[in-house]
């Protein structure tokens, strides 16, 4: 494996008997943004609280740049933190709060001040510096927090869930400005979250853990179209789970013969994507997806749900229920509930795992 900028190698916290992080290994090459994402308890957090020193190891090294870190003191180790609830000093000002990590390391004060302004103008700051925290919205606030961490020129920025706190919007308006700066800068980063959106829309690749485990990392694309279990394929987008019995590449599911890729026995799990599947009126013409292999299965209405871009129909097949997705145009009238419908996907859309995985 080639080392990376930052390089985590069987990287183990246990507390007593509990595994909280259970030999992590991974190689992060230069400049990349990649997410540790997963469900409360996976581990994230505690990763990156050992990679910033904050979390004393049980095993396993930590490198940067080729130096081991891994029993480094937290200022040592060139890290820059975002933190989730901002951290800052409610009485200092924002010109004060982003140049304190730079008085902390003795930088001449018109240094530090010219180096805190140029970090406020990346964060689109400029005019507020003699304003106080309070004095500033969420967005702001974390904005500050980011120029803060930004300002020390750190080898390593480390983001803990810093956009949970905020609005939708001012989170969708973050996620671009974290991604715009860090692009420009070319930090090697690490952003833990547990929102698929955000690890998939900001990231050039995101590592999935569950239960202190690495399940898998690749790019958002990987993740999304070739999970490697079950777990990622249900965590990382929305997925129906339908249980099936395999023989070879066929697939008994309810009564319908469906195929998948590959050849298998026994029972096992069907996952489709709910917007991956085209639902018709029984009856109806289906689509043929340019002659490609097609599954289908028979099923009826049973509720319908307005999402505003989406409409999400649940569909009773057999003793299964099944969601799909149709992006709204405007002015549709949905189907009935109790429509007979018919559900096609392609072959290729068809994951299948082991039951129960």
């Amino acid at each position: 494996m080639q080392p990376g900028f930052l390089s985590i190698r069987s990287l183990t916290k246990r507390y007593d008997t509990m595994v909280a992080v259970d030999t992590l290994t991974l190689e992060i090459p230069k400049g990349e943004l990649v997410a540790f994402l997963g469900p409360s308890g996976c581990g994230k957090s505690t990763s990156l609280r050992m990679i910033a020193g904050l979390c004393p190891v049980t095993s396993g090294t930590i490198s940067i740049d080729g130096k081991d870190v891994t029993r480094l003191a937290p200022y040592r180790r060139d890290i820059g933190l975002v933190f989730q609830s901002y951290a800052l000093f409610p009485h200092m000002t924002v010109l004060k709060n982003v140049m304190f990590g730079l008085e902390m390391r003795k930088i001449p004060v018109a240094e530090a001040e010219r180096r805190a302004r140029e970090a406020i103008a990346l964060v689109r700051l400029e005019g507020r510096e003699d304003r106080k925290p309070a004095q500033l919205s969420g967005g702001q606030q974390q904005r500050v927090a980011l120029a803060r961490a930004l300002v020390i020129q750190p080898s390593i920025l480390l983001f803990d869930e810093p956009l949970s706190n905020l609005d939708a919007k001012l989170r969708d308006e973050m996620r671009a400005e974290i991604r715009r700066i860090q692009k420009r800068l070319g930090i090697t980063s690490i952003f833990v979250t547990h929102d698929q959106v955000e690890a998939l829309s900001m990231c050039d690749k995101v590592a999935v853990l569950n239960g202190g485990r690495l399940e898998q990392i690749g790019t958002p694309g990987d993740l999304y179209e070739r999970p490697a279990t079950a777990f990622v394929a249900s965590f990382v987008g929305r997925t129906n789970r339908l249980s099936g019995v395999a023989e070879g590449d066929r697939i008994s599911v309810g009564g319908a013969a469906l195929r998948a890729p590959g050849s298998r026995r026994g029972n096992v799990d069907l996952m489709v994507r709910p917007h991956r599947m085209i639902m018709t009126p029984t009856g109806d013409k289906g689509p043929d997806f340019d002659g490609e292999p097609l599954n289908s299965i028979g099923g009826e209405i049973r509720d319908v749900y307005y999402a505003g871009d989406i409409l999400n129909y649940e569909i009773q097949a057999g003793d299964q229920i099944i969601s799909v997705e149709r992006a709204t145009t405007g002015g549709e009238t949905p189907m009935a509930s109790g429509s007979p419908v018919t559900l096609t996907w392609r072959v290729a859309d068809t994951l299948v795992f082991g039951a129960g995985q």
